[in-house]
């Protein structure tokens, strides 16, 4: 079994396989952010009428949450066909509508309702504070942020691999990505850790500049993130 890479050598792989390609990818972020915009922005109105919008507007998001996750395998399908060298356009964003996309609302069914409960509070704290201005919802907002800070990581490490899997093996049924997943990141989720933390100081710096430099940053994370996925099934057997 060959050494896992380092990080600095996986982000040297992502910008070797930006070059040229890089309008291409950033043009289906933007689109991907667009979208999700225009779908989620509207229901922040639901959310100033509690409790009955609020809860409307929780359930409205979750839904929201699993349809998306459509998107999110078009997205990996387009950071893992550049890894591997392949063409690559900005309307591969919606990929996952041709590549099964009832298995990738499945896939992303059970994260979103781990995840629910720790996004729904901190958000309704916070949401609460912004209509009161009183800064107790403030405080209540980010200590529970810090206390589900933890598990939301540990639930988004685990599953971080699910969609490569999907599309690296379509054979597999939903349930079987997610377990191959928890199995691929069995040692190596402070490896993931790492990386993720490692692109913070250029994400604080994308946000000063008015949120710009994340169509940089985004892109240079996200085929970062597929190479670590060939980097860790390059040591591992095949899933029987």
């Amino acid at each position: 079994m060959k050494p896992h890479q380092t990080a600095s050598m996986l982000k040297a792989q992502a910008r070797g396989a930006l070059l040229g390609h890089y309008l291409a990818l950033c043009g289906a972020y933007f689109t991907l952010a667009l979208l999700r915009y225009f779908v989620t922005a509207p229901m922040g109105l639901y959310s100033i009428h509690p409790p009955f919008g609020m809860l409307l507007y929780y359930g409205i998001t979750f839904g929201v949450d699993v349809f998306f996750g459509i998107f999110h395998a078009g997205i990996a399908f387009l950071f893992l066909s550049n890894a591997c060298g392949r063409p690559v356009s900005s309307p591969g964003v919606f990929m996952g509508f041709f590549l099964g996309p009832g298995k990738a609302m499945q896939i992303q069914l059970l994260p979103s309702l781990l995840l629910l409960i720790p996004n729904s509070v901190a958000d309704a704290l916070l949401t609460r504070y912004l209509a009161t201005l009183q800064d107790r919802w403030l405080y209540w907002g980010l200590l529970c942020t810090l206390l589900f800070l933890p598990f939301v990581l540990y639930v988004k490490i685990l599953y971080s691999q699910v969609y490569f899997i999907m599309l690296d093996f379509p054979e597999m049924s939903a349930s079987e990505c997610l377990r191959y997943s928890r199995r691929l990141m069995k040692g190596n989720k402070g490896r993931y850790l790492y990386l993720m933390l490692s692109f913070l100081p250029l994400m604080l710096l994308g946000v000063l500049t008015c949120g710009i430099g994340l169509l940089y940053v985004y892109p240079y994370r996200q085929q970062t993130y597929a190479t670590f996925y060939l980097d860790l099934v390059a040591n591992q057997k095949r899933p029987a």
